[in-house]
C-alpha cells in the first residue's frame, strides 16, 4: 500500500495523506504501530469512543477500551493473529466508551508492510454495530416469543415461494406430520398427501374458489401423520393479489385443533351414551308398566279364585256347623285352609316379583358353574328318592351378570326341570352353551313331559303354566320372574319343546360392549 521507499520514519507524512481521505468516514479508522500502539484515529473513532487522539496515542486499545463483557478468547485470538502479521476480518468485540457504556464493534485489520516485507503498522477499519446487534437481539427475542406463542396455540406456518413453487415448514408442521424437522424446501403436494383421499377433491375446490374470489381460504380437515395418527387442523391463507388476479398465499397457518375435535367426539359419545341410557330407562319404564298391568290382572283375577273358594267353603262350613255335621265341617275347614295356603303362596310370589324391580343390576364377571353347582347339589339333596343325572357343568362360561339375579334365574330353571321330569327314571338334565359374537347362549335341557309349542308365550307370563296337573307344584311365577331378570340384563329367554319330549330353555346374555 505504501511506496517501497516509505519507511517507518516517514509514516507521519503518510498519515496526513490518509487523514484527509478518511477524516469524514462514518467508520472508525485506527492506525497502530507494529506493537499495536495507536498512532492515529479519525474523528468517527473519537465520536464513538469518547477518546480524542492526543489521549490515546501510544496506548494499546486493551488499556482503555476493554471491560467485563469483552471476550478474553476473542482478544487472545486477535493478539495471536496480529503478532503473526496476519489480517483479521469480521471479528465482533464488545468495547467500552469513555463514559463506561458498552458497544459492539466489527473489526477488520490489515497489516502494513515496509519495503522489506516486514510489518510496519496496522490499518484498522471498525464499525459500531451496537444498533444492529440490538435489533438482532430484539428480533431473536421476538422470534422466541412468536415460536412460544405458536407452540402454545399449536399454530404452524408454511411459507410458499412462488418462484420455486416450494414450501418451508415451521417445526409445528413437522410435529403434526410426525416428521423430523429440516430446512429443506418441500413440495406443496406433500401436505396434500397427508390429507385423506376422500377429502382432497373438496379442498382443491375450496382453494380454486378462494383464488377466483380473493377470499381467505379457511378450512378444517383431518391429516394422517407418518405414524398413522389422525389429527385435525385448521388451515388458513389469504391469496396474494398480483394486479391481474390472485395467486396462492405466500404464508399459510396450520393450527392443530385435534383437542377441539376430540372434545366434540367425546360429547357425541356422551350424547349417544345418554340416549342409550334414556332408551334403556324408557324400556325399563315400559316393562314396569307392563309388570304393573300384570299385577293388576293378578290381583283382579288370579287372586279372586282362592278368595272366592275360601268364602264359599267358609259359608258351607258355617252351615255344616249349624247342622252339627262335624265330619263335613272338618272337610270344608281343610279346604278353607288349603285355599288360604294357596293364596299365601300367590301373595309371596307376587312380592318376590315386585322386589325384583327395585334391585339395581350390578353386572360383573360371573362363572356360571360356581353359581349352578350348589343349586344342583341342593336339588339332589331335596329328592334323595329320585335318580337325577346332571351333566354339562364343565362347559359353562364366564358371563357378565348380576350374581344375585342370575342365581334366581337358575333356581327357577333347575326347579322346573326337576319338577317336570319327575316321571322319568332316571331324569336327565343337561347344561350347554354356545359362544356368539355378541353374547353367550346358555341352556338347560331335560327329558321331562315337555309342553306344547303353542303355550310358549303363555308360560312366560305371570301365572302361566304349561301343565295344570295339581300333582306338579307351582305358582306360575318362576318363568315370568326369570324373563324379567334376563330382560334386565339386555338378554333373551326362550324355550323349545314338544309334548313328551322334554324341554330346553335358553338364556342369552350379551358380552360387554367394546370400549
Amino acid at each position: 500500500m505504501l511506496a517501497s521507499d516509505i519507511g517507518f520514519e516517514n509514516l507521519g507524512s503518510w498519515l496526513q495523506v490518509l487523514q484527509r481521505i478518511v477524516e469524514h468516514s462514518a467508520n472508525m479508522v485506527v492506525i497502530t504501530d507494529r506493537d499495536q500502539r495507536i498512532r492515529w484515529v479519525n474523528r468517527a473513532y473519537s465520536a464513538v469512543t469518547g477518546w480524542p487522539l492526543d489521549e490515546v496515542q501510544g496506548k494499546r486499545a486493551s488499556e482503555f477500551l476493554h471491560g467485563p463483557l469483552t471476550s478474553q478468547r476473542a482478544t487472545a485470538q486477535l493478539k495471536t493473529a496480529l503478532s503473526g502479521g496476519r489480517a483479521v476480518s469480521g471479528v465482533e468485540l464488545v468495547n467500552y466508551r469513555r463514559d463506561g457504556q458498552a458497544y459492539t464493534v466489527l473489526l477488520n485489520i490489515e497489516p502494513i508492510h515496509d519495503g522489506h516485507g516486514n510489518v510496519a503498522a496496522f490499518f484498522s477499519i471498525q464499525t459500531d454495530i451496537s444498533e444492529r446487534k440490538r435489533l438482532e437481539l430484539a428480533n431473536a427475542s421476538l422470534q422466541r416469543h412468536l415460536d412460544a406463542a405458536q407452540k402454545l396455540a399449536r399454530l404452524g406456518r408454511v411459507e410458499y415461494d412462488h418462484e420455486s413453487a416450494r414450501t418451508r415448514w415451521s417445526n409445528e408442521v413437522f410435529e403434526l406430520l410426525d416428521r423430523a424437522p429440516d430446512d429443506a424446501p418441500h413440495d406443496f403436494a406433500e401436505l396434500m398427501e397427508a390429507v385423506p383421499p376422500e377429502r382432497r377433491e373438496g379442498l382443491r375446490h375450496k382453494l380454486a374458489q378462494s383464488l377466483r374470489t380473493g377470499e381467505a381460504f379457511d378450512e378444517e380437515f383431518p391429516l394422517l401423520s407418518a405414524q398413522g395418527q389422525r389429527r385435525w387442523v385448521r388451515c388458513r391463507g389469504i391469496p396474494d393479489f398480483t394486479g391481474e388476479g390472485y395467486r396462492l398465499p405466500a404464508t399459510w397457518t396450520v393450527q392443530d385443533v385435534t383437542v377441539y375435535y376430540e372434545l366434540l367426539e367425546e360429547r357425541q359419545r356422551t350424547n349417544e351414551t345418554l340416549n342409550r341410557v334414556v332408551g334403556e330407562r324408557t324400556r325399563q319404564l315400559e316393562e314396569a308398566n307392563r309388570t304393573l298391568t300384570d299385577f293388576s290382572h293378578a290381583i283382579s283375577h288370579d287372586l279372586k279364585k282362592p278368595i272366592r273358594h275360601m268364602v264359599s267353603f267358609a259359608e258351607i262350613l258355617q252351615s255344616m256347623l249349624d247342622a252339627g255335621d262335624l265330619e263335613q265341617a272338618r272337610l270344608y275347614g281343610e279346604k278353607v285352609r288349603a285355599a288360604g295356603r294357596h293364596l299365601q303362596t300367590l301373595v309371596e310370589a307376587l312380592l318376590r316379583f315386585s322386589r325384583l324391580g327395585r334391585h339395581a343390576v350390578d353386572k360383573q364377571p360371573l362363572a356360571l358353574r360356581q353359581t349352578i353347582e350348589p343349586l344342583v347339589a341342593e336339588a339332589l339333596a331335596t329328592h334323595p328318592e329320585r335318580r337325577i343325572e346332571f351333566s354339562g357343568l364343565d362347559s359353562l362360561p364366564v358371563v357378565m351378570a348380576d350374581p344375585v339375579l342370575i342365581h334366581e334365574v337358575w333356581v327357577n330353571l333347575i326347579d322346573n326341570a326337576v319338577k317336570y321330569s319327575a316321571q322319568r327314571d332316571p331324569a336327565r338334565i343337561a347344561f350347554g352353551c354356545r359362544e356368539e359374537a355378541a353374547g353367550w347362549d346358555v341352556w338347560i335341557q331335560d327329558n321331562g313331559r315337555g309342553f306344547d309349542p303353542s303355550q310358549h308365550e303363555r308360560i312366560l307370563q305371570m301365572f302361566g303354566r304349561a301343565c295344570e296337573d295339581p300333582e306338579i307344584a307351582g305358582d306360575g311365577i318362576g318363568l315370568a320372574l326369570t324373563q324379567q331378570i334376563v330382560d334386565s340384563h339386555g338378554g333373551r329367554l326362550w324355550g323349545a319343546s314338544a309334548p313328551g319330549e322334554g324341554a330346553t330353555f335358553h338364556v342369552w346374555l350379551p358380552k360387554p360392549a367394546a370400549p
